[in-house]
């Protein structure tokens, strides 16, 4: 009897374990989604601060003003309206296959 309730101890602490740890790990891949957003939307105001208009696109930001993004790990949506319009932007990961 002792040996099967140590059996449920052991499997529910590993659920808790497992379930904490993948818990953890979408905060954290939420957290750099967010981070990457705020970064473009900053360059985004520097821009306009500086040239008095929004960058067209990212290739913009990249180019002259240091805009370092993984893509081939992150899709940016960068929905621009015109000079003077805030863009909307939006970065998702993209799914990782591994064969």
């Amino acid at each position: 009897m002792r040996n099967i309730i140590k059996f449920i101890i052991v499997i529910v602490l590993l659920g808790v374990i497992v379930t904490s740890f993948n818990q953890a790990l979408n905060y954290s891949q939420s957290v750099d989604l967010k981070r990457i957003e705020d970064t473009i939307s900053q360059l985004c105001l520097k821009c306009y601060s500086i040239e008095g208009r929004y960058p067209p696109d990212i290739e913009y930001l990249k180019e002259n003003y240091g805009l370092l993004l993984n893509d081939e790990q992150y899709q940016v949506v960068y929905y621009y309206e015109g000079a003077n319009l805030e863009p909307f932007i939006k970065v998702w990961q993209k799914e990782q296959n591994y064969e």
